[in-house]
Order: structure tokens, then C-alpha cells, then sequence
């Protein structure tokens, strides 16, 4: 696809983001007026996966976000920052979150996903959570928020650096 701007100003009365929406845009380099889906609470399988060239998304908006479905963001190579603040209600994370984010350098407000206390794994046992993002320091103790992350968010954290 050739979609280089993505604006989403008028979707405010949009609650859930089904699959494979806005996913293999691999020319989509920005996301105007994403706050069109702040009252979002489930973000599909395959939302913005395999988007290769945007640099970045204003995650801070999704305030009402519950579930986060399978590939959010996975293969997003040029993306460099993120920010969870706004998770807080997040409790459930499906396979490949993040997965393949090659570029990615930092998470601001780890802490926003202190209330997830489930990973799904896929068919083989794995989660592939933040798997294949080499450009990440190792996320740890010394990392602000990470102390009120849950068990399940910590090992898979550890699994980073194996």
C-alpha cells in the first residue's frame, strides 16, 4: 500500500478495532489524529502489524484500551519509542506483542502494564513478547515501574535477554 499518513480524526465512536486494521502499510510513516480512538478498549489482532516504516504512535490515548490482541505493533522495524502510561487497564496480552520492533530504544511507563497477569502463548508454548528487539536495553529492576510489574510480565521480560 502506498498510505504514507493515517488520519483517524473522525472515529470517536469506535469501541473495538477488529483485525488487520491499518496492518502490512508498509509505507504508513505516521498516524495523525490517532486520539480519534481514545475510547477504544480492544485493539485487534494484526493492528498496525508489519507497518515497516512508521516512526512512531501516540500510544499515551488509549485511556480505555482492556485487550490487546495478537501482533499489536509487531514488525514495526523503524519504531524508536513507546509509551504505556495509558494500559493501566490492560490485564490479558495476546502472542507477538511487539514482536520484531528492531529499532525500538525505549519504553516510557513500563508501569502502565502492571495490571497484566496473562501472556497468551501460541501453538508452540511461546509468547514472543518484545522478542527480536535488539535496539532495547535490558528492562529490569533498575528500570522505574518495573517493581509493580506482575510475575508473569517479569519472566517474560528475563526471556529478552536469553
Amino acid at each position: 500500500s502506498m498510505l504514507e499518513n493515517a488520519d483517524l480524526c473522525c472515529f470517536e465512536k469506535v469501541t473495538r478495532v477488529n483485525s488487520s486494521f491499518l496492518s502490512y502499510c508498509s509505507s504508513l510513516k505516521t498516524i495523525s489524529n490517532i486520539s480519534g480512538l481514545r475510547n477504544v478498549k480492544l485493539l485487534g489482532s494484526a493492528f498496525l502489524v508489519a507497518c515497516s516504516s512508521l516512526v512512531s504512535v501516540d500510544l499515551t490515548v488509549f485511556t480505555s484500551v482492556e485487550n490487546i490482541g495478537s501482533s499489536f505493533l509487531c514488525g514495526c522495524w523503524t519504531l524508536k519509542i513507546i509509551d504505556f502510561c495509558s494500559f493501566e487497564k490492560v490485564s490479558r496480552i495476546h502472542p507477538h506483542f511487539l514482536r520484531h520492533c528492531h529499532s525500538l530504544e525505549t519504553i516510557n511507563n513500563i508501569s502502565g502494564l502492571k495490571n497484566v497477569e496473562h501472556i497468551r502463548k501460541t501453538l508452540n508454548g511461546e509468547t514472543y513478547f518484545l522478542s527480536g528487539c535488539r535496539s532495547l536495553a535490558p528492562i529490569n529492576a533498575s528500570v522505574p515501574g518495573y517493581e509493580c510489574l506482575s510475575d508473569v510480565v517479569k519472566k517474560e521480560l528475563l526471556k529478552m535477554y536469553v
